[in-house]
């Protein structure tokens, strides 16, 4: 039930960060707001400017949910081998970053971006550091209110 209710406020928060983007992006006032990865490329098809927020919009959207669903898997198994403190602000901002480095240097690559994002442009590398940051400190935000019921270390 926990890694349930981890994968959907994960979630949850990342469509809360993608909000400005959706606003702004879909009115047409701003492009390339920095929560979301612009994929230009996506498997060789050159994207129109629509897709490119939709596939930016979809990956940032399970880079949350895979955060919140990994961070309870990892503290239900008592993997937080560093802290070894579950659903405190320090272990989240810590898998965050250990998170993003996995991100970086195995997911981005696979998917065709590049290591660190680069084939897509040159802060990629910054702007998901910020956003799995952020992830994780409104994830503890929120496990504080559901803690007493879930997410027992």
């Amino acid at each position: 039930m926990e890694l349930l209710i981890g994968a959907s406020l994960g979630t949850l928060i990342g469509l809360l960060l993608a909000f400005p983007a959706i606003i702004l992006e879909t009115s047409r006032r701003v492009q390339n707001l920095p929560l979301l990865i612009d994929v230009h490329v996506w498997r060789g098809k050159k994207l129109s400017e629509g897709e490119i927020f939709a596939v930016g919009l979809f990956l940032h959207l399970v880079m949350a949910m895979l955060y919140g669903l990994m961070y309870v898997l990892f503290a239900q198994q008592g993997w937080l081998f560093i802290t070894n403190a579950p659903y405190t602000i320090g272990s989240m901002l810590i898998f965050a970053f250990f998170a993003w480095v996995v991100l970086q240097l195995i997911l981005l690559p696979i998917l065709g971006i590049g290591l660190f994002g680069r084939k897509e442009g040159p802060t990629v590398w910054f702007e998901t550091l910020i956003s799995l940051l952020l992830e994780g400190a409104l994830l503890w935000i929120v496990i504080q209110y559901y803690s007493p019921i879930f997410f027992v270390a």
